[in-house]
């Protein structure tokens, strides 16, 4: 299968996808910063956590919670916009995409999003209510619907499965 894209100027960029792109980057960088500091500093003390909010949850401090953070939450949106952007080939990414009629940066952006809602209703399960979930969730609902608005999805199909 081919997986270029068609050639598309920026100016054809749907808005759609310079917010999705948006909202991946700053999800990311802000996600970065508070994960290496959990990593750092596993109490949670640096990022100014109650103490005891991980009673209940398989954590005994915050140093798994931080990697999964840093890497979920921060590198994996961070990747996805960085991909989305430069559209770039993969022929490993390719043969391990489950939507082959999409570019995998399509799908990495789509896995950010349901890697953030996923994250926050975990959290929700495991520590008290935090003001920023109900945001955070919004925050990956709204990624998963940007990367299924037509334009966006269309933008990343590949010239030999277009719609």
């Amino acid at each position: 299968m081919d997986h270029r894209i068609e050639d598309q100027s920026k100016s054809t960029h749907p808005i759609a996808l310079w917010l999705l792109k948006a909202l991946l980057l700053v999800l990311g960088v802000s996600a970065l910063v508070p994960g290496i500091e959990l990593i750092l500093d596993p109490t949670g003390r640096l990022v100014q956590f109650p103490v005891g909010a991980l009673e209940g949850s398989p954590f005994s401090d915050y140093l798994i919670p931080g990697f999964l953070l840093t890497i979920f939450i921060g590198l994996l949106p961070l990747a996805a916009w960085f991909a989305l952007w430069k559209k770039p080939d993969s022929a490993f990414l390719n043969r391990i995409n489950p939507f082959p009629r999409r570019h995998w940066a399509w799908t990495l952006a789509l896995m950010s999003g349901l890697g953030l809602m996923t994250w926050i209703f975990v959290q929700m399960t495991m520590v008290p209510y935090f003001f920023l979930q109900p945001l955070m969730l919004s925050w990956g609902a709204a990624i998963v619907l940007l990367c299924l608005v037509p334009d966006v999805r269309v933008f990343y199909t590949p010239l030999s499965g277009q719609e």
